[in-house]
């Protein structure tokens, strides 16, 4: 209920709301994939902590899982400290911003998940502040490599600080806007050609607009794993990403005309195919929607990380088109049919009348 309230607040503040509140269908999206059962689970911009919620009804409330974040707003720390109390849990949350004060610095987690702030830094003058993380900072060390970072936007930042995170079996499952999949900056590509070659990238999920309510643009969700050499209980997945194109899915929640949710067998049919990927063996290819890709194929594609890029299209569009454009190009097309009968009619009817007049 709380979820609900917090849900319908965040949606009347529009934007500002986005600050705090992932839609649930997502959150099941994200929890689902990464399937936590024991552990730590690390949200370190946890707005309202709906991922320590919905991570700890996964479980069934087994109590195995323990919850840690941080959050840079005193409000919203105070809504995530509410929640956890109101459904029971504990968790050690931290007030403080994660680019300049990483309170968790030492902890290392076996699940993160996460909604960062989408493009920050990107429309103010002076960026999100870039030039107080210092050079020997050790979230920008990628393999052999240091990393810079974009002085216009953080999503880099963000990501490179989910990697640092992680155990060395851990799993990192994010929201992320979906520029960041092909994006052509200098230092935002450096990072994402990377994590390709350091093998973090385990997959990549596209999905629809209008999923959030305070803006239509789609987002993806990543994945980055540090167990992909086959540890953790999980198969080898070395030099494999697995691509999945839900940007078709979900539907307009009952009564409202802007956004979607995505239904429970979409949900299923996306961690269906990535627990299968990471516990099986290689999905089978579906056109349009799954795919395993090499990280040399990913690489031939300056390792842009778009899913329709490996994916493909669908076997076939007939049946994907949506109602409210397929309807209107019917009842045209019919109203051409029924012109053209008419014209066809009268024809038919003069030539009828000057065959009686000549007998």
């Amino acid at each position: 209920m709380y979820e609900y309230f917090i849900g319908e607040f965040a949606s009347s503040e529009g934007k500002r709301g986005g600050e705090y509140f992932t839609p649930v269908s997502i959150v099941r999206t994200l929890v689902a994939m990464l399937e936590p059962q024991r552990g730590v689970v690390l949200d370190p911009c946890c707005g309202s902590g709906g991922m320590f919620v919905q991570a700890d009804e996964f479980t069934r409330h087994n109590r195995e899982l323990s919850f840690i974040g941080q959050e840079s707003k005193d409000f919203t720390y105070r809504l995530c400290r509410m929640n956890l109390f109101i459904h029971g849990l504990d968790g050690k949350i931290e007030l403080g911003n994660s680019y300049f004060n990483d309170l968790l610095a030492k902890v290392k987690a076996d699940y993160l998940l996460a909604n960062p702030p989408f493009n920050d830094g990107s429309k103010g003058e002076n960026g999100w502040g870039a030039e107080r993380v210092p050079a020997k900072d050790p979230r920008l060390q990628l393999g052999d490599r240091r990393v810079t970072l974009s002085p216009r936007n953080a999503n880099t930042m963000w990501i490179l600080h989910f990697l640092y995170h992680l155990k060395s079996t851990g799993t990192a499952g994010f929201v992320m806007a979906t520029g960041e999949l092909s994006n052509g900056e200098t230092a935002r590509h450096e990072v994402r050609q990377a994590l390709v070659d350091e093998d973090y990238v385990d997959c990549i999920v596209q999905l629809s607009g209008q999923l959030f309510a305070n803006t239509q643009i789609p987002c993806a969700l990543w994945f980055l794993a540090k167990n992909r050499s086959g540890t953790g209980g999980f198969r080898r997945r070395k030099g494999e990403i697995l691509f999945l194109d839900g940007h078709k899915l979900g539907s307009l929640i009952p009564g409202s005309r802007k956004q979607k949710e995505l239904a429970g067998e979409e949900v299923e049919r996306m961690a269906a195919a990535y627990r299968t990927f990471r516990r099986t063996g290689i999905p089978e290819a579906v056109p349009g929607f799954c795919r395993v890709a090499t990280v040399d194929e990913v690489r031939t594609h300056g390792c842009a990380l778009t899913p329709g890029r490996y994916v493909g299209p669908p076997e076939s569009d007939e049946d994907e088109e949506p109602f409210e454009e397929k309807m209107p190009r019917l009842v045209a097309e019919l109203e051409r049919q029924f012109a053209e009968a008419k014209r066809l009619e009268t024809s038919i009817r003069r030539n009828l009348s000057g065959v009686r007049h000549v007998s």
